[in-house]
């Protein structure tokens, strides 16, 4: 049987590399509680009083993502993020 979190997150990924709305709204936020959570944990960081730290530790492809000040996309329907911007991204998560 599989894990119902596994599932919400495999649903957050094929939407969020579906439209931007959905990048936005669904997969940012799981991605940006885990890189808190990392960052906090393996770094000492916090990601919203430091974010020029976790910037720097996260690299751009994630922080473009999970940023805190990220802008809502102006197009809903715009595409949502690609995959290789995406495995760079969970590539930092995980190098944390």
């Amino acid at each position: 049987e599989r894990l119902p979190e596994l599932t919400k997150i495999e649903r957050e990924v094929a939407l969020g590399m579906t439209t931007a709305f959905d990048l936005h709204y669904r997969l940012r936020p799981s991605l940006r509680r885990t890189a808190a959570e990392l960052l906090t944990s393996r770094r000492g960081i916090d990601i919203d009083r430091q974010p020029e730290a976790a910037r720097r530790a996260l690299g751009e492809d994630a922080w473009e993502i999970v940023r805190g000040d990220r802008e809502p996309p102006d197009d809903r329907f715009a595409p949502g993020i690609g995959l290789a911007p995406l495995a760079r991204a969970v590539a930092a998560l995980e190098s944390l």
